[in-house]
């Protein structure tokens, strides 16, 4: 290809308006990709009862943080002395199973569950919720943040944490590693640096993915670069970024999208998981996104809506990042091959891995 050839694949959105005349709307030109998307042999996405091979997965959107089955009424940290948490009311998963079968029909195909056991997380509701709807469902482990961790991790190596994730990885037909993050408002404490340590280690033992909770928005002492320290926390054991999502980061006010635009440069996916929620407004995150495609990193973006399901039928639940916000995407000029990208490749890009055989 020339200079003057690569030049052109590359325009800027001021360049791109004049060349299509679309006076004050906006185009994202995409720069080229290469070819066509390709994944390691043997890699494979694992669901909860299958391993999908990623070419096989389809054209639905894959959402890589959503949440069926929390029990939110007793999640968190709760004294050594209390009863354990109630399992579910059966009429939660019932109202979830119509959410997701809602999800499938605005095109959603795979569902990743972004809780674990310190989250109140129930594996068996998952089991149920993809078996009623037919939904492919990723379970995620780890542990969420030291708020909600159970009261033995302070005892423990991060080489016995990381063991005991991957046993229970290769055990319950774990896909991922996520939610794994920090407590509101504050810095990365020690005790969850070990965590996220332990997490890495056990992607090394697995080569399950990773995405991570931010705090961002949660009040004014949050780093503005807590997503970097976190890809720093991981890449200290040895994990390669292009395995890791930083979540949240849809949450930090950043029209310039100068953190984001440095969390990708260095190999990793961005996660926008708040998509029609959090304090900040939607049209920033669009504003934001443009300036992230400008940069030329749309294939490291991922969307989801950190969503537990909504009380009634009626309102939006695991759907509306399709509905709700890919929609303002487009509005903006967004091309479609570069929205279905987003939903599409980038996620199986992601949770795409190939599995390491058990000790």
């Amino acid at each position: 290809m020339s200079m003057q050839d690569s030049r052109s694949t590359r325009l800027s959105r001021r360049e791109a308006i004049g060349l299509l005349g679309l006076g004050a709307g906006l185009a994202f030109v995409p720069g080229v990709r290469g070819a066509k998307l390709t994944f390691p042999k043997g890699a494979i996405i694992r669901t909860l009862f299958q391993d999908v091979p990623p070419e096989s997965m389809g054209k639905g959107t894959i959402l890589f943080h959503e949440h069926l089955s929390l029990d939110l009424p007793q999640f968190g940290a709760r004294p050594a002395n209390a009863p354990p948490p109630q399992p579910a009311p059966s009429l939660n998963v019932d109202l979830i199973v119509e959410q997701v079968k809602a999800a499938a029909k605005d095109g959603v195909a795979c569902i990743v569950d972004g809780g674990h056991p310190d989250m109140n997380r129930k594996l068996e509701n998952l089991k149920e919720i993809a078996n009623r709807t037919g939904m492919l469902v990723v379970a995620s482990g780890g542990y969420y943040m030291e708020r909600a961790y159970p009261p033995d991790i302070a005892a423990k190596t991060e080489d016995r944490i990381a063991d005991d994730l991957v046993r229970e990885a290769n055990a319950q037909r774990l896909g991922a590693f996520g939610e794994i993050g920090e407590n509101p408002d504050a810095a990365m404490s020690p005790e969850e640096r070990k965590v996220f340590r332990a997490v890495g280690k056990a992607h090394l033992g697995t080569n399950l993915p990773i995405f991570t909770h931010n705090a961002y928005g949660t009040g004014p002492n949050v780093p503005r670069d807590a997503g970097l320290h976190q890809l720093d926390v991981l890449e200290s054991v040895g994990v390669k970024p292009q395995h890791v999502v930083i979540g949240h980061s849809c949450c930090l006010d950043d029209p310039k999208a100068d953190v984001i635009k440095r969390i990708a440069k260095r190999g990793a996916f961005v996660g926008f998981d708040r998509v029609t929620a959090g304090r900040v407004p939607d049209d920033k995150k669009v504003t934001m996104l443009l300036a992230f495609f400008d940069a030329g990193y749309a294939d490291r973006l991922l969307l989801s809506s950190d969503s537990v399901g909504a009380r009634t039928l009626d309102a939006p639940a695991y759907g509306r990042t399709v509905t709700g916000f890919v929609p303002k995407l487009r509005q903006a000029g967004v091309k479609e091959e570069t929205i279905q990208g987003i939903l599409v490749d980038n996620p199986r890009r992601f949770l795409a891995f190939v599995p390491k055989k058990s000790s």
